[in-house]
């Protein structure tokens, strides 16, 4: 689906869409065997992109290294001048894929991400910042306590490093505190799980905690429940970033609560879901990099569901590029209604959000009517008034009819990249046939 009738691009933005294409099939392999697909110069550039195939996680393996890389481009002399070097995707819910990173690109990706929100734009870039996030993702990985010093790389602090958020103890919530307040990072950037865990133990043990000027959440679907948290503790700007490692920054929050794209480093096409599954508003995206000298994307599926801005108009008076409402989760990760129909992660996440006292769930479907909650309580919730409330809030979203099994847990399970999946249906569903 085309977007440019719906959004604003600029004469620079069709241009640089244009050049993308021009070098892939002249220069890069995998590339070059897509040419037979274009319709040529004679068609409009979004008839171009449509004509393509997607590229996958697959794809991009089998072709590695050079596949997605120029001809002009030497990757021996590129790691050894240490212009680029290898990376690793989390693999939450797919295997793992190898990247050539290129840092600068990188870098240059998030500066341009950050004039999309005036509290980023008013900061230069970079900014004296503190991350916390799985140590399987990011930062220095240990088994054992490092000391601040050890865990403080350049203007960064890395408050976690440990593998798994079920090795935290009080005395490691306590020290992220203490950090926090001692370092005064103007930025922090963090999974919001993780955080929420920070501001649940902050608030049991009515602990101040540094708010910096913003915190920026990535790494995963931020639930409106531990959002709701996170304000609790910290007076912050808060900002959702939306990006990959293949394809760098491709959305922002602005300060009034919209995504913007990212218009200078992406190119964002559209595939909406079915009418019986939430489109056209909710669909899939497929993304395009600009100015990557090592590594060219071109219709990239990432995996994700995105929900389209009703208008267009944002009140921040952002007027480039693609504005959505919201990230509501991953395809992988849809579950369904007893009647068949898609239920994204955040339309779950909002009515298990109404319930008070929740503060962590996963929900397994494991057949058309059978489903699995387990969820974490607060210290003095009321058990069976939260049971209730669940049943009530899983009835509202998959039916009446559904079977539904509702376990109060002592904690929940991360995946093995040391992210949460909050959905899954346990069993296997045509993902092509959701979509228009």
């Amino acid at each position: 689906m085309t977007l440019a009738n719906r959004f604003n691009y600029s004469n620079g933005y069709q241009e640089k869409c244009e050049a993308v294409l021009d070098i892939a099939f002249g220069h890069v392999p995998l590339y070059k065997k897509w040419k037979r697909f274009d319709p040529g110069q004679l068609a409009t550039i979004d008839e171009r992109f449509d004509a393509l195939p997607i590229l996958t996680k697959d794809l991009m393996r089998s072709h590695f290294p050079s596949g997605l890389m120029p001809d002009w481009k030497n990757l021996s002399e590129g790691l050894e001048k240490e212009e680029i070097e290898y990376t690793f995707t989390s693999g939450t819910t797919s295997e793992k894929v190898v990247n050539i990173w290129d840092q600068d690109w990188w870098d240059r990706s998030e500066a341009a991400s950050w004039k999309l929100n005036r509290h980023m734009a008013s900061l230069d870039y970079p900014q004296k910042q503190a991350k916390l996030a799985s140590s399987l993702n990011v930062g220095i990985n240990c088994e054992e306590d490092l000391p601040m010093t050890h865990r403080l790389l350049g203007n960064t602090l890395y408050l976690n490093e440990k593998t798994s958020v079920l090795q935290w103890q009080p005395r490691h919530l306590k020290r992220m505190a203490e950090e926090l307040n001692s370092y005064q990072p103007v930025v922090l950037e963090a999974n919001p799980s993780l955080l929420a865990r920070l501001a649940f133990w902050a608030l049991d043990n009515e602990a101040e905690v540094f708010s910096p000027q913003a915190i920026v959440f990535t790494f995963e679907f931020p639930s409106a429940i531990h959002l709701a948290a996170i304000r609790q503790v910290f007076s912050s700007a808060f900002v959702s970033s939306y990006g990959t490692t293949e394809t760098g920054f491709v959305l922002e929050q602005c300060e009034n609560g919209l995504l913007h794209q990212n218009t200078e480093f992406c190119r964002i096409d559209f595939k909406p879901l079915k009418a019986e599954h939430g489109g056209p508003e909710l669909g899939c995206v497929f993304i395009t990099t600009f100015d990557n000298p090592w590594n060219h994307i071109i219709r990239f599926d990432v995996g994700d569901l995105v929900r389209l801005h009703a208008n267009g108009v944002c009140g921040c008076g952002r007027s480039d590029g693609m504005i959505a409402e919201a990230i509501e989760g991953r395809v992988g990760n849809a579950t369904f209604t007893t009647r068949g129909s898609l239920v994204t992660t955040k339309a779950l996440d909002d009515h298990i959000a109404a319930v008070d006292a929740i503060r962590d769930y996963h929900l397994e479907q494991r057949s058309q009517t059978n489903y699995l909650l387990e969820a974490t309580l607060s210290p003095k919730a009321d058990r069976i008034a939260a049971q209730a409330g669940l049943r009530f809030a899983l009835e509202n979203v998959y039916g009446r009819d559904g079977n539904f099994d509702i376990q109060i847990v002592a904690d929940i399970l991360p995946g093995p990249a040391g992210k949460y999946r909050r959905t899954q249906a346990n069993f296997e569903f045509d993902e092509g046939g959701l979509f228009v």
